[in-house]
């Protein structure tokens, strides 16, 4: 506690010093870096802050009451420092603009992982530290240069057992039969997920899926134009379903726990083929609190942290040494559990990193 004190006091004066003209560019860099405080916390204003809290930058709601205690908790515990959180929502566009500015005032984005690959190359992140954050904590293929999967979130379906209850739909195929199953259904109208679901729909096995082919994938979506509709927030996609404008509904699978509740099992989820989603935890290029981000991003590994965050929230564990204790209840739920992982497919966020913006594009373009 004596040198976390010390730590911050000496930040706090050797700030005024630098501001003033006191202390030239190359010791205050280098207090700076044998603190782990980026340099940019000072300029921005904060370097008390920096010394005393990670700021996670999500989407706010359940997320940040479900953060702060499966995570923020035990990071506190073992750091003595606080988290704080940004709810306003790490777009990419924001991320690029705060760090543009070089007034960057978050440590941590929840984001996806195709944003680690997208933001890195424009350097725009920083690099993961893997001395301190772990691969073997992560699915293979999940741990990139400049992001990390901490959990999974899944794009799956939901259907009305009141409309198809002797004949349920099974898999992306029987969503996109309108003539089997009649009736108004939604997908994601940001296209992750719907361009693979529509691929399998059509035949693609899961494991072939990239690179997606665009023509096919399209023409697909096209062909159910008339009996669709397009969700782009959770909370949209789950209104549309329970206020029965579909019969059949994409959603989070998370959401699908939350819609089979909210319903008393009238509406069901399916996970088969459900597209499996990495979340990922990025850094802003220049974060305040230098290197305690990957501090934090290393108690979000943890076993115990991620177990916390599917009882909360409903997102999935992405170590695999957590996948055998998703509780028996949560088990139809988690897209990792025993129920599932042999069902699943799993996206691929080097490609949407690369590619994402003109799919999104050309998805827009044709349900428009």
């Amino acid at each position: 506690m004596l040198g976390r004190q010390f730590m911050k006091e000496t930040l706090q004066d050797s700030a005024h010093a630098y501001k003033e003209g006191r202390m030239d560019r190359r010791t205050f860099l280098a207090l700076c870096g044998a603190s782990g405080v980026a340099m940019s916390a000072v300029m921005a204003g904060d370097a008390q802050a920096a010394a005393d809290h990670v700021v996670m930058w999500n989407w706010g709601g359940q997320s940040e009451e479900c953060h702060g205690s499966a995570i923020g908790d035990p990071f506190t515990e073992a750091t003595g420092m606080g988290l704080r959180f940004d709810t306003s929502g790490p777009l990419e566009g924001k991320i690029k603009e705060m760090v543009d500015s070089g007034n960057v005032t978050a440590d941590v984005a929840d984001a996806d992982l195709f944003n680690a690959v997208s933001l890195g190359v424009t350097g725009h992140l920083e690099p993961i530290d893997y001395s301190v954050v772990s691969k073997d904590k992560t699915l293979p293929g999940f741990a990139l240069e400049h992001g990390v999967s901490v959990i999974l979130y899944g794009y799956a379906f939901v259907y009305d057992t009141e409309a198809f209850g002797d004949n349920p739909p099974q898999n992306w195929a029987d969503f996109f039969d309108t003539e089997k199953f009649p009736g108004m259904r939604s997908l994601y109208k940001w296209a992750n997920g719907s361009l693979e679901a529509a691929l399998m729909a059509d035949g693609v096995p899961g494991d072939a899926l990239y690179p997606l082919d665009m023509d096919r994938a399209l023409a697909k979506i096209k062909s159910i134009k008339d009996d669709s509709l397009y969700w782009g927030s959770g909370s949209e996609a789950h209104s549309m379903v329970v206020n029965g404008e579909v019969s059949l509904g994409m959603v989070w699978q998370n959401r699908g726990r939350n819609i089979e509740n909210d319903t008393d099992g009238r509406f069901k989820l399916v996970n088969n083929q459900a597209m499996a989603m990495p979340g990922a935890y990025i850094v802003p290029k220049g974060n305040p609190a230098g290197a305690a981000a990957m501090q934090f991003i290393a108690t979000a590994q943890e076993v115990s942290a991620q177990l916390s965050l599917l009882d909360c929230l409903g997102m999935t564990p992405s170590n695999p040494e957590a996948f055998d204790q998703i509780p028996e209840d949560q088990q139809p739920y988690a897209i990792t559990s025993a129920m599932n992982i042999d069902k699943i497919v799993y996206n691929d966020p080097v490609w949407w990193g690369e590619n994402g913006g003109a799919a999104v594009n050309a998805f827009l373009d044709a349900i428009s």
